[in-house]
Formats: C-alpha cells, structure tokens, sequence
C-alpha cells in the first residue's frame, strides 16, 4: 500500500472513529439518562401521584364512615373489617392517620415513626387547617370534612417520596467526565495507531536508506538494496541502487584511470629514454672521435635524426591523445559515406602497405553508409589500427580483411588481420594509453602503445565504441562502431 494512500486513509479514520465513539457515549449516556435518571424521576412524580390518590382515598373512606357511625361508636368501627385493612395498608406504608374535632384527636390509626408532627401540624394550622406541607423528607395532608352537621379534619402524615436529584446530578456529572475521559482516549488511541500505521511504513524504508548510505560512506560500494514493497521508496531505492552502481564504476574508472597516469608516466619515461639514450650515445661518439670516417659520421647524423623523429612522433602523438581525452583537439564534422571513405582510404595507401608488409582485404564494403563525424579523424583512426598491425606482424607480410556492415542505427567496421593476436586477459586493456602487450618495452620500434587509445578517444568523440577479440587460429579483430546520421 503506498503512503499517499495510507494518509488518505488515515485522515479518513480520524474523523470517522472519534464520531462512531461519540456516538456511542451519546448513546450509553442516553440509556443511562432513561434507565437511571428519568426512570427516577418518574418514579417520584409517580409516588408523589400515588400518595395523593391514597389521601383522596383515606379521606373519603374517613367521611363516609364518619356519616354513618357516631362518634361514640369509634371504638366499633375500629375493629370493623375495614378500618382493620385500612391501617393494615397505612402501617406498611409508614403513614398514620388521624381525625381531630374541636381541637381533639378523637381517632388515629396507622404507624408513623417521624419526630416533627407538631412542626407540620403548625405550618397546616397557617395554611387554614388544610392543604399539604413537607419537611425533612415528611409530608402532611390535612382536608375538613363535614359529617352529621360537624366538622372535622382529616390528617394524613407520611414520608416524602425521596428524591434523588443531588445523586442524579453527582451521576450525570460523573457520567460527563467519563464520556469525555472515553472520547479523548478514543482520540488518542486512534491517533497513536494511525500514527503507527502510517510512519511505520516511512520509518521503515527510510533506516534501510540510512544503512545504505552509511555503507556507501564506508566504501562498501558494492551494496544494493532489496526493497520489494510496491510505495514511493520503491524506485528511491531503486535510484540508489543505480547511483551505487555508477558510484562503483566511477570509483572503479579513477582507480583505472590512476593506474593509467602511473602506466602513462612511466611508458613516457621509458619511450623517451631509449631514443635519448641512442642520440646522447651517438653524440658522444661524434665527439670522442669514434666515428672516424665521413660515412660513418653521416651514418651516426642520420640515426639521430630518426631518433629524434621518433621522439617527435611520440610527443605529437602524446599532444593529440592529451587533447582528445580533454576534449580540446578541433573536430570539422560532415556527413560523408563511410564505405567510400574505406575504399578510397585503401586505394591510396595500398602500394605503401604492400611495401612495409601489409595486404589489404576489401569485402563487404558496397552498401553506402552516412555518418556525421570528421573524415580526417575517421581516417587517422583506421590508419591507428592498420598501423597496429603491420608494427607487431611476426612474419614478412600479415593481411587486414577490412568490411562494413550496415547495421539499422549505426555501422560497424571491422578490420581483421592474421597476425599474433593478444592475450585474452590483454584484449580490454588494448585501448589503454601507453598500454603495450610487450611488458618490458624493450623493442621501441613497435609503437609507444598511444595509437590504439588515440583511435578509441576518437570513437568516443563520434558517439560510437570500439573493442576488440582474438580470431582463430590466430589473429586480432577491431570493430568500430558509429552512429549513422539520424534522418
């Protein structure tokens, strides 16, 4: 699952759950509110109801027995069925009644156990003798009533139905703050485990970059990440993959290319002595008399000049490579055919090759073949590489099979001969400047080893590539690449 998507996901449950909780504690709250509070509620205005209807009751079976017995029958009328059940029912109720006349109480029946009657009695008294008073949770109804032409009232003294409103408000309060307590864990519960959920997958990826990159820091440039999970560090990881890789092989390249500066000092140390060497011997013997004769001191002029030749050679040649490979040598590149410029270039030069032992082989050069590149570097490359050939040919003549195949994006040249080939280990240090397959560089007369690195700075230059590979039974092959001129 990607980031982008677990945020998304994220923001959503951050809204959604903290309303499923809030509605949940609405709706525990709401049950609680019916089943403890309301229902409490109503229980009391029930009783409150409840005890009204018993006085209405009470009072009306107290007038009617008070029309039909005198009050000199009480005592009858006490141990009637009736008045039995009636104080049955007021003593489980706790209450007490009691019928006063002129002041008097002339009947009670009923069990009562509260200590301020008289206190109620009073507040009854400032009311006008009727109505219903409470005090410290009692309650007393008093109601006149006439019978036979007297008056009479009817008190009725009992508990106050107990309310529990300070204990509902203590419970609602607390039910409050544990609603509030549930939704704010609720919110972070839910935002530690989205938290998780999303920077897990970021934490993650990012410790294995870190690892990577401490373990390119410590030179292990070999180090790859395997990251297989489908998110946005996939192709990061990838991206570091690729940058160890070309890290590598730039390291790889400087090592080489610091080898090659070493090789190049030396190679240029050596090639230039041994010429020096020769011209100061022979100076020298031109001095001390050694050359006696006229022919022998022409002889001695003479090698010295080639020898200074060679080592102006070799220094025109060290001056090209070395602009080549900054990129400062002057190229005029046109369009021009590729295969007529071999041909030509063959024709040309043939007789002189023939001379100095070389046979030229032309096959396969017919098709035409536009390239966009400098004719004269084109050909001092291929001149590079017939060069090569005809320096190390261990026999009279050697033969170069030169072809051209005209492939669908670039031409690739092939220029073959028959001579001693290299070995295999040597074949991809042959571009190298200054590389010779003659360690000990002790025949001079075979080349400074800038010809074949020269022609590879000039391929480059072009866009193309060049290598090479031994041809059985013997022999080397070089094929050079260029891109064709894109239409």
């Amino acid at each position: 699952m990607t980031i982008k998507r677990r945020l998304f996901i994220s923001n959503i449950l951050m809204l959604i759950i903290p309303i499923i909780v809030s509605v949940i504690a609405v709706g525990i709250a709401a049950f609680i509110f019916w089943n403890i509070i309301y229902k409490n509620y109503m229980n009391e205005a029930y009783e409150d109801k409840n005890f009204s209807h018993m006085c209405s009751i009470l009072v009306e079976q107290s007038e009617n027995f008070l029309e039909e017995i005198g009050e000199d029958e009480f005592d009858e009328a006490y141990s009637s069925k009736s008045f039995t059940s009636m104080e049955s029912y007021l003593n489980s109720n706790n209450t007490r009644l009691d019928i006063m006349t002129d002041g008097q109480k002339i009947y009670s029946i009923g069990n009562w156990n509260g200590n301020n009657s008289e206190q109620l009695f009073s507040a009854i008294q400032l009311l006008g003798g009727e109505g219903s008073v409470s005090a410290d949770n009692m309650v007393l109804f008093a109601q006149k009533v006439y019978a036979d032409n007297q008056e009479y009232t009817i008190y009725i003294y009992s508990h106050e139905a107990e309310t529990n409103n300070k204990d509902n408000e203590i419970l609602l309060t607390n039910i409050v703050i544990v609603l509030i307590v549930l939704a704010v864990v609720a919110v972070l519960v839910t935002n530690r485990f989205l938290t998780r959920f999303v920077f897990r997958k970021i934490e993650q990826p990012l410790d294995i970059l870190a690892d990577g990159v401490h373990q390119i820091r410590d030179g292990n440039v070999d180090y790859q990440i395997n990251y297989k999970e489908n998110d946005e560090f996939y192709p990061i990881c990838n991206d570091f993959n690729d940058m160890a890789a070309r890290l590598k092989k730039s390291v790889e390249d400087t090592n080489r290319n610091e080898q090659n500066r070493k090789e190049l000092i030396a190679g240029i140390s050596h090639d230039i002595r041994t010429p020096l060497t020769s011209v100061k011997a022979y100076i020298e013997g031109l001095i001390e008399g050694v050359a006696q004769t006229p022919e022998k001191q022409q002889k001695y002029m003479k090698t010295i000049l080639a020898k200074a030749n060679d080592i102006d050679g070799m220094v025109d040649k060290l001056f090209l490579f070395s602009k080549l490979d900054l990129g400062e040598y002057p190229f005029y590149p046109e369009e021009f055919d590729v295969c007529n410029e071999i041909k030509k270039l063959a024709q040309e030069n043939a007789s002189d090759y023939v001379k100095k032992g070389l046979l030229l082989n032309i096959s396969n050069v017919t098709e035409s073949a536009i390239v966009y590149a400098d004719p004269v570097q084109f050909r001092s490359a291929v001149t590079n590489i017939l060069e090569n050939s005809l320096k190390y040919k261990e026999s009279e003549t050697v033969t170069a099979a030169i072809s051209c195949e005209n492939c669908a994006e670039t031409v690739k040249i092939s220029i073959e001969d028959n001579g001693p080939g290299v070995n295999d280990e040597a074949l991809p240090k042959l571009f190298d400047v200054f590389y010779r397959g003659d360690p000990s560089r002790n025949n001079p007369h075979k080349g400074s080893g800038l010809g074949l690195a020269i022609t590879a700075k000039i391929l480059e230059h072009f866009g193309g590539s060049i290598y090479a590979e031994n041809v059985q039974p013997h022999g080397l092959k070089i094929v050079m690449i260029m891109p064709k001129k894109e239409q």
